[in-house]
């Protein structure tokens, strides 16, 4: 059966009715709801070019936005004229469809329409939308380690029609896909898990594709898209006073991936932190009792330096040879984010983390982990407690308690400083081989290696909620790998083109702000030597699919007047549903000076097209 006018076709066919009956002289705007601002045209001619070159696009707004553009030229035209003088009629005609999207009740509180424009809201929607659809993906950890399981979550839903199809989930271009049978009666939805292990993927930014096998007259939101990264093979320098004391540690990072560096913290004096930036994802300062004494004397200058340029450090304390006041001098105060009291004895009720009070990014895992209830230490006999740990103070404004102990003070577990561009993780249990009586995190438990694994990582850049799957319209924020920075970098990536492909990173910074990647697809970010150094994914806003239910016309009339909303539906005809809507007779337009104010709502990215005529005989 052939193919009906989708939605955009019917109202563009109908607007271009509109203008056949007005006069050359007549006043015209054309306002589009994806685009701000908007003028008026010099000739119904341009008028009419302006309605043939509109297309669907995805990060149309909302018609009552475009409102407030009318409602702007109208008051400006009404200040130009000159006094005494009878106004001119005035018409404001909205081509919408009445879903959802297209009104939004918050923007209709602060409009104000003038006085004697004449509105007619032209409904060109169907009552009874067909659509399936995969929308909304969401990737539980966008960033994971070798040998994991990448989470992924969407929705599909059926609207007027059931569903009987399967979908499909690739990553990058491999030949193959996983499939999921899906069955929704008509009206349903459902939230599929799907889990794709990443054992066999390189390190770096990866792109998943999830579609629907069957295909519908609306191909916009049949398929969807995510990105995440495999971060692995990053280097971590560890420096210490205890350097055959390290291991424990040492092991429990390189089991996840990275490549562990151990030196004495008297050799730190031999690298610059622009070195360190350069060459190590992370530094972690691990039982150092004084670490501004000898050789390394202005240790903690070169780490606050490290850290503002970009740098992630874990500090880590000693036990009773820890000297507090090395790490509450005016030096470490600059940098750290709390200061040392003294240890707390709970050896005979060792106490546990609170980490479900937790709502830092960094516990995020440990959160979702928590609900599905699927690991080790968190059942009762394998929590994680600790018998002796510091108390530290956190400094006002700069410290932020990452998580708590379940003691009765709540004291701080884990605490966290921004400075600069980097990050401080300061923590408050010995974590070298000599943790027998401090905690149980290494021997009861996978705890121990899993806060290694995620706190390095976290200050390595990969923070729980790193975001690589936006939609469309959201600004988006791109995360450089460390130095070497290039000045440009090229984008590659559907609806780009010319100048669009070339993104520019600002002077001393390691992120770029990316606003012309507005298609639903893949993009992939890469420098000047071709290296593909970041991927992201833009989707079409849920909320474009949701056909029905419709906008009653009494929230649409409250605005408009009584009697604006107009169901001229599909092959309708404008011109009677006009009839006696306004008090000019129809017959006399084309003899009036007469301003139209045309704002064409493309809110759905809707080519329409599951809208289908019946087969003719």
């Amino acid at each position: 059966t052939p193919v009906s006018p989708t939605r955009l076709e019917e109202a563009k066919q109908k607007a271009q009715e509109l203008l056949d009956d007005l006069p050359d002289g007549s006043r015209v705007a054309v306002l589009d709801s994806a685009e701000p601002g908007g003028e008026w045209l010099l000739t119904v001619s341009q008028a009419r070019d302006r309605i043939a070159a509109l297309k669907p696009r995805p990060n149309s707004g909302p018609v009552t936005r475009a409102l407030s553009q009318a409602y702007r030229l109208f008051n400006e035209l009404e200040q130009e004229q000159d006094p005494g003088t009878d106004p001119l009629p005035r018409f404001l005609y909205i081509f919408s469809d009445r879903t959802p999207a297209c009104w939004d009740a918050a923007d209709v509180k602060n409009l104000r329409p003038p006085e004697q424009v004449n509105a007619a809201f032209v409904d060109v929607g169907i009552a009874e939308p067909q659509d399936l659809a995969v929308l909304d993906p969401e990737i539980t950890a966008p960033v994971v380690g070798p040998g994991e399981t990448l989470e992924l979550r969407v929705t599909v839903q059926a609207v007027g029609t059931a569903c009987d199809t399967v979908l499909t989930c690739q990553i990058d271009d491999e030949g193959d896909t996983d499939q999921r049978p899906i069955r929704l009666a008509a009206g349903q939805s459902e939230v599929v898990l799907l889990r794709r292990p990443v054992g066999k993927l390189s390190p770096g930014p990866h792109h998943v594709r999830i579609k629907l096998a069957s295909s519908d007259p609306l191909p916009f939101n049949n398929e969807c898209h995510a990105a995440f990264e495999i971060r692995a093979g990053r280097s971590v320098l560890v420096l210490t006073d205890q350097v055959r004391q390290a291991d424990i540690w040492k092991a429990a990072l390189e089991a996840r991936g990275f490549r562990c560096v151990v030196k004495p913290i008297d050799e730190a004096h031999q690298l610059g932190p622009g070195e360190w930036l350069a060459e190590y994802a992370a530094v972690c300062l691990l039982s150092a009792a004084e670490p501004n004494a000898g050789l390394s004397r202005e240790i903690w200058g070169k780490l606050r330096e490290y850290v503002q340029r970009g740098g992630g450090l874990a500090v880590i304390p000693g036990g009773d040879e820890l000297r507090r006041d090395a790490y509450n001098d005016e030096a470490a105060a600059r940098l750290l984010p709390a200061e040392f009291v003294g240890i707390v004895e709970a050896k005979d009720r060792p106490v546990p983390w609170n980490e479900g009070e937790s709502k830092h990014p960094l516990m995020a895992p440990f959160r979702e982990w928590r609900r599905q209830a699927d690991v080790d230490f968190h059942r009762e006999a394998y929590q994680p407690r600790a018998s002796r740990y510091w108390e530290v103070k956190p400094y006002p404004g700069e410290g932020e308690v990452v998580v708590r102990y379940a003691d009765e003070p709540g004291r701080p577990a884990l605490v966290e400083r921004k400075v600069g561009q980097g990050r401080v993780l300061l923590f408050t249990v010995l974590l070298d081989r000599r943790h027998a009586d401090w905690h149980n995190y290494w021997n009861e438990s996978s705890f121990g290696l899993v806060l290694a694994d995620k706190a390095v990582s976290y200050l390595a850049g990969d923070a729980a909620k790193a975001n690589f799957t936006y939609r469309s319209g959201q600004p988006v924020t791109v995360v450089l790998p460390p130095a070497p920075f290039f000045p440009t970098y090229t984008l590659v990536g559907p609806g780009l083109s010319g100048a669009e492909t070339s993104v520019r990173r600002p002077e001393g910074q390691n992120t770029v702000s990316i606003t012309q990647a507005v298609m639903p697809g893949a993009f992939t970010l890469y420098d000047s030597k071709g290296t593909r150094v970041a991927c992201f994914a833009v989707n079409v806003r849920p909320e474009e699919s949701q056909l029905a239910p419709q906008v009653p016309p009494d929230q649409i009339e409250s605005l408009l007047g009584a009697g604006s909303v107009l169901p001229v539906g599909r092959g309708g005809s404008l011109r009677e549903a006009l009839q006696g809507r306004w008090l000019q007779p129809w017959e006399l337009f084309p003899w009036l000076m007469i301003l139209l104010l045309l704002a064409l709502a493309v809110e759905n990215l809707l080519a329409n097209k599951f809208y289908r005529k019946p087969a003719q005989p």
